[in-house]
């Protein structure tokens, strides 16, 4: 090998990884700008993705717009699971693990009867969050089936989304 030929090939060797990184940073800034968030999950479509987020003040931001936590959302499988795709605002104010979110909901009176209480007191026992069963049942041990509040979730989750949701 000549040395001018050795000089291009280490010239290449020391560049090319340089130029690569550079349009790869090139490419991630143009998708940020475009609102293509490869690195993140995006803006919260409705209050209950918002929610599963533990994001409090978009929360009541939504429930200012008139967003009712009570309706059944569809919500992006990487938000809550994959498998969890269909649930209220308040189901996911649970799932979040938040307690504070969910006395958010409870203080703007959102939970609207005993037997909606009573689904979100067995949700949390279902997925763990003793903190939330306290708070909605104070002294009180929940009179739940094991995994129903789940099931009817699970159950509701099951119908397909939109393409444009997942």
């Amino acid at each position: 090998m000549t040395e001018a030929h050795t000089s291009r090939v280490l010239a290449l060797a020391v560049a090319g990884p340089v130029v690569i990184a550079t349009l790869m940073v090139s490419v991630f800034s143009g998708l940020e700008i475009l609102g293509r968030t490869p690195s993140a999950i995006g803006p919260v479509h409705n209050i209950a993705e918002a929610a599963a987020m533990g994001a409090a003040s978009e929360v009541l931001r939504l429930l200012e717009v008139g967003e009712d936590p009570n309706r059944v959302w569809p919500v992006r499988r990487d938000i809550i699971s994959s498998t969890i795709t269909r649930v209220t605002g308040l189901e996911a104010a649970v799932w979040s693990h938040h307690r504070e979110m969910v006395e958010i909901l409870d203080r703007r009176r959102t939970i609207v009867d005993e037997q909606t209480r009573q689904h979100l007191v067995c949700l949390a026992s279902d997925v763990g969050v003793p903190e939330i069963v306290d708070y909605l049942s104070p002294g009180r041990d929940p009179d739940c089936g094991h995994g129903q509040a789940i099931d009817i979730v699970l159950e509701r989750s099951r119908h397909s989304l939109p393409d444009a949701l997942r």
